[in-house]
């Protein structure tokens, strides 16, 4: 799934190039806009996963990124979000920031599932929303 953002906070100063953790948030919110995209209704997802396991969480667990080259300032970036591979408490997705056809940043990252500070099986609700049917 492709999200667009605008690389225009996170910049540097006088520089007009992107700072390198500014990256993070692109990803995040590529991540979040990559639940919408598949038709997800987030509310009542988390709201159907709290009720199989309250209390819970998605937190990166590790990330592998690469930085290929600089966004500036303005720079129109397309996130891609895709699933690589699941576990039972965990997914790891790949993700990309592009400009145009440029490739500018790779990653991937591993999202555990957590419930009251352990890592719990992913609910069967949230693992259909996000394709996490690979297995």
């Amino acid at each position: 799934m492709t999200s667009p953002l605008y690389s225009d906070n996170g910049v540097l100063p006088f520089s007009g190039i992107v700072y390198h953790a500014s990256y993070l948030r692109f990803m995040e919110r590529g991540r979040t806009n990559h639940l919408r995209l598949m038709g997800a209704e987030q509310q009542t997802l988390f709201e159907q996963a709290h009720d199989e396991t309250p209390g819970f969480a998605f937190v990166v667990r590790s990330m592998q990124i690469d930085f290929l080259k600089p966004a500036r300032m303005d720079d129109v970036l397309d996130v891609v979000t895709w699933p690589v591979a699941v576990k039972g408490a965990s997914i790891t997705l790949g993700q990309e920031v592009r400009r145009g056809d440029h490739l500018l940043v790779k990653a991937e990252m591993r999202v555990a599932f957590i419930s009251e500070g352990r890592a719990q099986p992913i609910p069967k609700s949230l693992r259909a929303v996000m394709k996490a049917d690979l297995d």
